[in-house]
């Protein structure tokens, strides 16, 4: 049946890819001649900047609404771009400082690209020390979010992300990204957003959009390593080495949603890395079954269940007679190396939810369900991380979106199967 349904949804590309393509144009000539409307703008004193894409009907969601508190409780000057529009915008007037709504055309970047014109036209750029780029796409914890806020308007990197993606290139997440002055003045990401063509094709948005805003940001920063991400895969390889309790944490919480194609963490992966080097055949001396690390549990006679490294640590060890030397460097290297390569795949944001929110990052992408990259299991993981009323919060608006190649049919399947949709 998967081959059939796989099959199905390659003959229906092409019609997906005409009608998500036709909605788009069509969208884009029924905003035509209209204009971004400013609801009230502050006067700006030359503080840091932060600039939100919201896609809001009614009013804000209350995980906004902390965001915002939290962001002008530390100075910050917000500039919101709504594609949506609030019931009673003046409801939000003490938290955002220029509050703009926009037709709704060109997914969050559209909004982007409304707040980089309106910024550069009152030249802000020339006062700003740093500007602090974040949408709704995600949901935001109050768990690390005033540090979290910090190190991105603070750090002294000329272009700093939230998370890194590895998908196709080396985008960072548009979802959170911190510029210094001298990008933000930088002629070349001026011309990128007067030049930027809106579109709501998703496959679009995300090649012109994040792939190439991020390789004009590569451009506009003094050295290679002025562009990085705060969390990135090198931080977590160094900070999960030598540490249990982060080593704990990636058995236990390392997602379990099957649908997604990146890898999942499990005591195979690491096993099998070890396979051949430190891990060799042997028999039982019980039952005399000849074993390896390929061998099924079940025909050892045993089934273990493994919730932390030292249940890992026994596994390992099941069959090993006598003194075991250096086995603590070899099990932190081989749970360390395995961990930091899954920690790499994909997209880190859906790939290492639980466990970027449990090292330092309040930011849990809304789609995570809908993509596949989570499923229930993991959804009762994160709410068990948060404070009760975010918990409730944040499984509601997750499970507003089941996983698409379930609930979706036809066209609308064949286009969420390639990306379109």
């Amino acid at each position: 049946m998967l081959l059939v349904s796989r099959i199905y949804n390659l003959l229906l590309y092409p019609n997906a890819r005409v009608i998500v393509g036709a909605m788009s144009e069509y969208q884009r000539i029924k905003t035509l001649g209209q204009s971004p409307k400013i609801h009230w703008e502050s006067p700006y004193a030359g503080q840091p900047i932060l600039l939100l894409a919201l896609y809001q009907k009614g009013q804000l969601r209350p995980d906004l609404i902390r965001l915002l508190t939290a962001a002008r409780a530390q100075g910050l000057y917000v500039l919101g771009v709504n594609t949506l529009k609030l019931k009673n915008p003046a409801s939000v007037e003490g938290l955002i400082d220029c509050y703009i709504e926009r037709p709704n055309f060109g997914r969050d970047f559209g909004s982007y690209k409304t707040g980089f014109l309106h910024l550069y036209a009152r030249r802000w750029e020339n006062t700003c020390p740093r500007l602090l780029m974040l949408n709704d796409s995600v949901y935001y914890s109050t768990r690390g979010l005033d540090q979290f806020l910090t190190d991105l308007t603070t750090s002294p990197t000329e272009v700093l992300g939230a998370t890194e993606n590895y998908e196709i290139e080396y985008p960072l997440g548009s979802f959170t990204i911190s510029m210094a002055q001298s990008v933000l003045k930088a002629p070349r990401l001026r011309k990128y957003w007067r030049r930027y063509f809106l579109t709501d094709v998703r496959p679009t948005v995300i090649k012109r959009g994040e792939m190439k805003l991020s390789k004009t940001l590569k451009r506009c920063v003094s050295m290679p390593g002025q562009f990085r991400a705060l969390y990135s895969s090198d931080r977590f390889l160094n900070e999960v080495k030598d540490n249990p309790p982060l080593q704990d944490l990636v058995i236990k919480d390392s997602r379990t949603g099957s649908y997604s194609p990146g890898p999942r963490f499990g005591v195979q992966t690491v096993t099998k890395l070890l396979a051949g080097r430190f891990i060799t055949r042997r028999y039982s001396v019980d039952d005399k079954v000849e074993i390896n690390v390929d061998t099924p549990v079940k025909d050892l006679n045993e089934e273990l269940l493994i919730t932390d490294r030292e249940d890992f640590a026994r596994y390992l060890l099941r069959n090993v007679q006598g003194e075991t030397t250096n086995f603590d460097e070899i099990l932190n290297d081989s749970l360390a190396a395995v961990a930091s390569e899954i920690f790499m795949q994909g997209s880190q944001i859906h790939q290492n939810a639980i466990i970027l929110l449990d090292i330092g990052v309040p930011i849990i992408k809304l789609d995570g369900l809908y993509r596949g990259a989570f499923n229930n299991y993991d959804i009762l993981r994160l709410q068990k991380k948060l404070p009760d009323i975010e918990a409730r919060e944040l499984s509601a608006l997750l499970l507003e979106r089941p996983y698409g190649g379930q609930v979706l049919y036809g066209w609308k399947r064949a286009a969420f199967a390639r990306g379109l949709i």
